[in-house]
C-alpha cells in the first residue's frame, strides 16, 4: 500500500509542478547523486537551480562543463518518462530509451563512435550497468 500510495503522489505532484514537495525533491536527488557517481562537478545548488530556473547560478571562478549541464537536463526529462511510463513492462527497448534521453546532446563526435546513445555501447562502461540496476530498482515503486 505504501508504494502504491509514493507512486501516486509522485504521479500528482509532477502534474502540478510545485517546489518543495516529494517529486520535486526526487527530480534534484535523481539528477545531482546520479550525475555525481559519473564525476560531474555540478553541486546540489546548481542542480536545484537548473530545474527550477534552467540556468546556472555559481561561484564567478567557477567553470560549469557544458556536458554535465546537458546530462543534469537530460535526468530530469529521464525522471518524467520514467513515471509516465512506470506501470510498463520494463523491456530492453525502454532501459535503451532511458539511455537515449539521458545522454542525448551530451556527447562529442569522438565519444559518439563508441557510446553508441540508445543502443548498446561498443566499449564496457561498469557505471551504465550500475546505473541500470538503480532504474530497474527505482521502476517496481
Amino acid at each position: 500500500m505504501v508504494i502504491f500510495n509514493i507512486k501516486k503522489t509522485l504521479l500528482e505532484q509532477k502534474r502540478i509542478n510545485l517546489s518543495g514537495n516529494l517529486y520535486h525533491k526526487t527530480q534534484l536527488d535523481f539528477a545531482y547523486y546520479n550525475n555525481y557517481i559519473e564525476g560531474s562537478t555540478i553541486t546540489p545548488d546548481e542542480t536545484a537551480s537548473i530545474y527550477d530556473t534552467g540556468t546556472i547560478l555559481t561561484s564567478s571562478d567557477k567553470v560549469i562543463v557544458l556536458k554535465d549541464a546537458t546530462e543534469t537536463k537530460n535526468h530530469f526529462t529521464l525522471f518524467k518518462y520514467m513515471l509516465d511510463t512506470i506501470d510498463d513492462e520494463l523491456t530492453e527497448e525502454m532501459i535503451k530509451k532511458f539511455h537515449f534521453i539521458l545522454k542525448d546532446g551530451t556527447l562529442t563526435d569522438s565519444e559518439k563512435e563508441w557510446f553508441n546513445v540508445g543502443e548498446y555501447k561498443k566499449k564496457r562502461i561498469l557505471l551504465v550497468i550500475l546505473l541500470l540496476l538503480f532504474l530497474m530498482k527505482f521502476l517496481k515503486i
